[in-house]
This record gives C-alpha cells, structure tokens and sequence, in this order.
C-alpha cells in the first residue's frame, strides 16, 4: 500500500456541487384519516421494535413497516433498545416479548425518550394500571394483527407532535447556524438579526450550497413573485445580509457574486438532525468512547486494510448509528483518473454492490466524491430528495429503503486516503453527538492506516 494520495480541491471546477434539503420548516400539513396517514405518510424518525427479530418477523410487523415505507431499528434486549433511544430520536418504541423482558424494557427505555410506547401484551386490569403508571401510552393484543396494530399506532400518533415532523432542524457552514424550527441563526455563537426576508433569502442559498443560482430563479423562490426590478431588490438584500454574517464581497466567506448569473452560497453545508430533546444531556457518551477504544486496541492487531476495514465497520455497527455502511479508498493521484474502489460494505443489496463493482469516478454527481474533493462531511437528510443533484448516488440507492446518508472523508498524512459512506432507513439526519463519533472512529482508522504504511516502508 503505498502513500495516501493527496486530491487538491483546486484541481476540479465542477466538484462543488452539493445541495442540501434547506426549504424554511412550515407547518406539517397532516392527511385527514389514517388510510391517508398509512398511504403517504410515515414518521421521518424510526419506529424502535424491542423484541426479536424472528417475533416482529412472524407477526407480520416487519411486512407491513417495510410495504408501509416505514423506517425501524430492532433492538433484542433492553440495553440495546435504551442506547438506540438515546442516539437518536424514534416515532414509537414498540415493545413485545414475555413479562420479564418488557419490564426491563420499559424500565431502561422510558427514562432516555418521550416517544410514545406501545406494548403487545394482554395483561389483566391490574396489570394495566401497572403499565400506564410506569409510562405506557397504549396496550394492545399480539394476536391482532399487524394491520390493526398500526391502525391504533397510527391514531396514537397523529395526536402525538412527537412523532410527525421534519428531521432536518439545523443547517451549518463553517461558523453559521441556522435553527429551521426556530428560525434563529447563529454565527460563530453570536445570534444575528435577521429580517423574515434575509432569513429566507439566506437559507435558500444554504439550501444550494457551492452552486451558481439565477438571480431571477432566487428572487421567484424568496420572494414568491418578480417585483419591479427584482435584481435590484436581490441586490439590496444580498448586501444587507452580507453585513450581518461580516461578509466580504471581495473574499466572500459565504456568499459569492457570480458574474452574469446570480450567487453562490461558497461553503458546503451540513444537514443536522432534530436536538429539541439535546442528544448531548441524554446520551451517554461514556459507550462510544469505550467503541473507540476497543476499535483503537483491535487495529493494533492488523496487518492490512481489509482486517482493520473490518473492524471499522463492526465497531460501527455495534454503535447502532446506521443501518448499512460501506469503506470505499481511493485510488489515483489525478481527478479524471482516481476511483474510490470498495474496501468492505454492509447491508447493502447485491444490487448496489454490482453498480460499484468497477469503482466510483470523482464527479459531482456522486455524494461520496464531494466529500473526497472537499475533505468536508456531506450529509442528507433524504437522498431521493437529491435526484436531481447527486443523481449518480440517488440511482443506487433508489429501492434501497435508505433515506438519510453521511458521507465522510477519510485523511491520512497530507492527503486523503477514501470514504465512509454510511445511510439510515429513517429520513432522520445524523446528530452532532453520532457524527462526531463516526469522525473520530475514521480518525482512529486512518491513524492506523498510516502507521501499517510506515511500518511497510521501513521494511
């Protein structure tokens, strides 16, 4: 293996081109009836099945999750069903197995979330009161089928804000914050001030990150009609939002002129997920911190990159942040040469593997060769939302089931050394505190990476 090769961000115009779900939070518009809810609507977090996997299977659960389009996680015990419900936020805990097990779960699982739970049980009126008082939303008979289950769960829900809302909530670039649900923004930890127009003028750019925009196509979007002289209108607006982010025309670190066009929202941007219950209070950290050590301690023992990417992924997977990953390093030093050739992947179909059997080529149309060029995360929110951006990735991933995607570079040296692709079936982006443990887990990899190349060379 021989020294990580370095891709210079200046060595390909067309590599930004990334565009992020980042359309102002307007009020959920619910259908009216629960054929109209199971038909095209689904919960954007996961449902949490506490149970085993053969149980939800027989009953018909996970049948009607997947026809239904919703996104779940399974949990067999209950320590597992309470660190995914503290890494990140569930429509529904739905809890099933003998009275031993669903105690516990109950136990473990309702201190770390106000998801609404449901227990598949047919306890007697003592037993009844016994549940609700220690938190159960609803009881229902296992042996009613999962179409009724649902009809139920999708009634608890529709009266429960809990389980109906957007996923994205933060959009961030570099110092700048946008709260989406507060319509707030912060840079560098200060709060700005902005009109209702600047706010969504701003977060409409934000929304096309690193992409040249029309500014008749800006002012339609913003303004929602074509004033008098619309350019400009736009023109005013653009200068008086550049004022408060401190920006400058000349070396803009936000928003760029583009002669003859528009503007340019310059920095990429990250999708966050939704903190209104802070992921930082509630998680424990104390786990993950303990994965990283063990990851670190078990690449000590590896002598290649197909061992240590193993050991990537299954310390990643028992972190419970993702539903299917995939290792991709880069080969070739120039642009219009270099493929990320797959090292390992997980819980993908035969599908997607065939279609990156021969490499993926670094071009805009591939979020993962984004996050290569830029050395920066790429994140979305829904993927199929990014058809028309990052076709390349949608056409993969498309009847795949997986909705919410991270992309992470992987550095070693001077120079980047692959990807992490990781994708979630939830529409549910991924929080800063999983985030930043899935960045130093590739940290930790690279680090080893590089010291089995030096201990090659000294050889």
């Amino acid at each position: 293996m021989g020294p990580c090769p370095r891709i210079r961000q200046g060595d390909d115009e067309s590599h930004g081109t990334m565009r992020a779900t980042a359309v102002a939070v307007e009020e959920t518009q619910r259908p009216g009836t629960p054929e109209e809810l199971r038909g095209t609507v689904a919960p954007d977090q996961p449902v949490l099945l506490a149970g085993s996997t053969e149980r939800w299977r027989s009953s018909g659960i996970l049948a009607w999750l997947e026809a239904n389009g919703w996104s779940w996680t399974v949990a067999e015990d209950a320590e597992r069903a309470s660190w995914l419900a503290s890494i990140q936020k569930v429509s529904l805990v739905l809890v099933a197995g003998d009275e031993a097990f669903v105690w516990s779960t109950i136990d473990a699982t309702r201190p770390v979330t106000m998801a609404p739970m449901v227990v598949l049980a047919s306890p007697s009126s003592r037993g009844v009161v016994s549940f609700v008082e220690a938190g159960v939303d609803a009881l229902m008979d296992p042996q009613s089928g999962a179409e009724e289950v649902f009809a139920r769960v999708v009634a608890l829900l529709r009266r429960s804000d809990h389980g109906w809302g957007p996923g994205t909530r933060f959009l961030r670039a570099d110092g700048l914050v946008v709260d989406l649900w507060a319509r707030e923004c912060d840079l560098d930890g200060v709060r700005l001030h902005l009109s209702p127009t600047e706010y969504s003028l701003l977060t409409f750019l934000m929304g096309h990150p690193e992409q040249a925009i029309p500014s008749q196509v800006i002012v339609r979007r913003v303004w929602g009609w074509l004033p008098s002289d619309g350019k400009n209108t736009l023109r005013i607006f653009v200068n008086r939002l550049r004022r408060k982010l401190g920006d400058d025309h000349r070396a803009p670190r936000y928003i760029a002129s583009v002669r003859g066009t528009g503007y340019r929202f310059v920095h990429s941007v990250a999708e966050i997920g939704d903190q209104a219950e802070p992921l930082l209070e509630r998680t424990d950290v104390a786990p993950l911190l303990e994965l990283l050590e063990q990851l670190a301690v078990g690449l000590r023992g590896c002598d290649d990159v197909a061992c240590a990417g193993e050991l990537l992924l299954d310390s990643l997977e028992v972190s419970g942040y993702a539903d299917a990953m995939a290792l991709f390093r880069l080969e070739g030093a120039r642009p219009d040469e270099a493929r990320l050739r797959l090292v390992h992947g997980r819980h993908l179909p035969d599908e997607w593997f065939a279609s990156v059997a021969d490499g993926v080529p670094l071009q805009p149309s591939f979020a993962s060769a984004q996050s290569v060029l830029t050395l920066e995360p790429v994140q979305l929110g829904d993927i199929g939302q990014m058809a028309d951006h990052f076709s390349a990735t949608a056409s993969r991933l498309e009847g795949t089931g997986y909705r919410a995607c991270l992309f992470l570079p992987i550095e070693c040296g001077d120079g980047v050394w692959g990807h992490l692709g990781l994708v979630r079936r939830a529409r549910q982006p991924f929080d800063v505190v999983g985030t930043s443990y899935l960045r130093a887990a590739c940290a930790v990899f690279a680090l080893a990476v590089d010291d089995m190349d030096r201990k090659r060379t000294a050889s």
